[in-house]
């Protein structure tokens, strides 16, 4: 077993636990993590102790993250995973993550969630990203031509 999965292993219990200063004692000061329901990024220990505490006493005691698949190394790991409630598969509550730790320390230096969403665009999505690729073209072309 790696360093990295060992620590995402450890983060997962925990949380599931509702322990959020154990999972925070495994986060680097510095670390930044992404969880792509949010707009904005999670910088920094005090941050992500925020976004877990916010999880933990939003969602009930019998919900929890349930790790289906890890593949990685010493460093960094990806896990595929999915929540269940009473152990029971919760309908659209899969995700995938990806997680780099300090080889130095063994703490999460950096996270990414993404969660399945709960409506599926299926090819619809494709027909979208055509409609708006030339809006981004635009938006992006005209932020260069403004930068310093």
């Amino acid at each position: 077993m790696s360093q990295a999965s060992n620590t995402v292993k450890a983060i997962y219990a925990a949380i599931n636990h509702r322990d959020v200063l154990q999972a925070v004692a495994l986060i680097d000061d510095h670390c930044c993590y992404e969880d792509l329901n949010f707009s904005a990024t999670f910088m920094g220990r005090s941050a992500v102790e925020g976004l877990f505490a916010e999880s933990c006493r939003s969602v009930p005691e019998d919900l929890q993250f349930v790790i289906d698949d890890m593949a990685g190394d010493d460093g960094a790991v990806g896990v595929t995973w999915h929540v269940e409630l009473n152990g029971i598969p919760f309908p659209n509550g899969r995700g995938v993550s990806f997680y780099r730790v300090s080889r130095q320390s063994g703490k999460l230096i950096y996270g990414r969630d993404c969660v399945e969403p709960p409506i599926k665009p299926g090819k619809a999505a494709f027909a979208i990203i055509r409609w708006v690729t030339p809006l981004v073209r635009y938006w992006l072309g005209r932020s260069q031509r403004h930068a310093p």
